[in-house]
């Protein structure tokens, strides 16, 4: 009991942070799902072959697929279940990176940033959501505290442990190499000051050997991004926005008047503030706050230089969350460093301005609401009549239409242009696809019929009639049944 006593009042304000985290993830994890969320669940019903097949032909490597399709056989594959790894994941992460400022700069610190990382909007944004960025977040955090433990001990064993989460993170996501390079950056710096140690030399080519099957796999995706993709281009405001998503969730051009003020302000303070207590800090933090640095600064820069002529824009910030999320770990650093007296009335003023904006943005991500017309009029029709229900509208509601289906409402699709390599796992599943309609109809005495009603597409349907319909603002649903 002694143990467990103080076991608990070492790690209770880690504890609380990870608990109030997953409370406020959780308490708005049941919203319709869209495009990206409804495609993951429909991979993961192939074996993990064919995840293996269909995520070629997509834009993302494998892994993250493969976790959901465990996770799902666990826990079932609702909306609340499928967003739940991802709860668990950056749940995860934030112990794990508890244990990195810990090493970095102290318990005291360590808990200011583990409190604040737990109420990152952003963070909470995207642990409410189906994708992989929540694992991209934990193998980023747990790779940065082994390359510290490594470059730090030099022991061989840190060193091998660190090639594979390298590995896993780009058979995760491809833009975990961000986090890479801004280790890679840091390793020569610090190796450059500090001594060359052997062990970089193989963990490189281990990494590569573990990435190996997958790389031109890999390699053949990006070209085909490059040849045309749905990202706009970036702008003067990607960096603005960067710090708008991460502190109040929010794009610039939607933070006006009074808002926009507070947020002009908490950033005003929050330099005014680095600038003094920097000054006074610790020659041991600075080494260590460098790193840090480096993990918030890196990534996105880069990326918005990848976005730059002669490539295709790639800039989304979803895709260096863990970038953003370690920003809030820098306020913690600044504030959590000792304050003196000139600082003090600073100090207080930015606590009261980040908790202000922070506080606009955990609410935005926990009142958000998500319209979904192809939900609405699937379970429209199931509650009307059960029935067999072909969907003839918009391929990119495809998944969200196949995600609702029923045992007693089955939803086929009717005509698909399999335009894109994502839709290849209608085909090969084969079980939302009618290839023979003429033998579909013949066996059912009565289905419903949901069009696009921007398309107006007229159907005929021989030996039925019509029966009932509904329509909402973007479908149109008609029951047919059999003379």
């Amino acid at each position: 009991m002694n143990i467990l006593k103080n076991w608990l009042q070492k790690y209770i304000c880690l504890i609380m942070a990870v608990g109030v985290f997953c409370v406020i993830a959780c308490s708005n994890i049941c919203l319709p799902v869209w495009y990206d969320e409804a495609y993951s669940a429909y991979l993961i019903r192939g074996k993990f072959s064919e995840i293996w097949q269909m995520t070629a032909l997509d834009v993302h490597p494998p892994f993250y697929y493969f976790c959901l399709k465990i996770w799902s056989g666990l826990f079932g594959s609702t909306e609340f279940a499928l967003r739940s790894m991802s709860v668990f994941f950056v749940a995860i992460g934030l112990i794990l990176a508890f244990f990195l400022f810990r090493r970095w700069f102290g318990k005291r610190i360590a808990n200011l940033a583990c409190v604040f990382m737990s109420l990152s909007p952003f963070l909470i944004r995207y642990a409410q959501e189906a994708r992989m960025y929540g694992l991209v977040f934990a193998i980023v955090i747990g790779a940065t505290l082994v390359l510290d433990i490594a470059l730090k001990s030099k022991k061989k064993l840190a060193w091998f442990c660190y090639a594979p989460l390298i590995a896993l993170g780009m058979w995760t996501h491809y833009f975990s190499a961000l986090a890479w390079i801004a280790h890679f950056v840091y390793i020569i710096i610090y190796m450059h000051k500090y001594g060359l140690q052997k062990a970089v030399f193989w963990i490189y080519p281990l990494s590569i050997i573990c990435f190996a099957p997958w790389l031109p796999i890999a390699l053949h995706q990006f070209s085909d991004v490059q040849n045309g993709f749905w990202i706009p281009e970036v702008s003067m405001n990607t960096i603005t926005e960067i710090f708008t998503l991460g502190i109040m969730l929010e794009k610039p051009a939607k933070i006006t008047e009074w808002w926009a003020l507070l947020f002009m302000l908490a950033i005003c303070a929050i330099f005014a503030l680095s600038v003094k207590k920097l000054a006074i800090s610790k020659k041991s933090e600075r080494k260590n706050l460098g790193f840090l640095c480096a993990m918030i600064i890196i990534p996105p820069v880069a990326l918005i230089l990848l976005s730059l002529p002669p490539f295709k824009p790639t800039f989304v910030a979803r895709y260096v969350a863990y970038s953003i999320a370690l920003m809030m770990g820098f306020f913690a650093f600044i504030i959590g460093l000792p304050s003196r007296k000139k600082t003090h009335f600073l100090s207080v003023m930015t606590i009261m301005l980040i908790a202000s904006c922070v506080g606009f943005g955990v609410y935005r991500s926990i009142t958000r609401s998500g319209e979904n017309p192809t939900k609405e009029m699937i379970i429209q029709a199931e509650e009307e009549m059960a029935a067999p229900i072909l969907f003839d509208g918009d391929e990119m509601d495809d998944f969200d239409a196949f995600f609702y289906e029923t045992a007693a409402s089955p939803v086929y699709e009717v005509d698909i242009d399999f335009k894109w390599g994502a839709l290849e796992p209608i085909r090969l599943y084969k079980q939302n696809y009618l290839e023979n309609i003429d033998a579909f109809l013949a066996d059912e005495d009565g289905f419903w019929y949901i069009v696009d009603k921007q398309f107006d597409k007229s159907a005929n349907f021989p030996n039925f009639t019509v029966r009932t319909r509904y329509e909402n603002n973007k479908y149109l649903a008609t029951y047919y049944e059999k003379h």
